[in-house]
């Protein structure tokens, strides 16, 4: 298994925030929520792009009105 190459970065952030994040993901510390943030982030890109390429074809729905190609 490959490991990822990591980065050390400064931002300034609303602590509140990142306690929700902490929140949601069920996260240990801050650098685990802003991962997990971000891995939410871009899986969420990935199914929006995999639902445009099927919207129009077959019986699927957009339902809630998500998905804009």
């Amino acid at each position: 298994m490959q490991t990822a190459t990591k980065v050390r970065k400064q931002f300034l952030l609303d602590p509140d925030k990142i306690t929700m994040v902490r929140k949601i993901t069920h996260a240990a510390t801050d650098t685990e929520a802003i991962n997990k943030a971000l891995d939410m982030i871009i899986a969420n890109e990935k199914i929006q792009k995999a639902l445009a390429a099927v919207k129009g074809k077959g019986k699927i729905d957009d339902v809630f009105g998500r998905v804009s190609a």
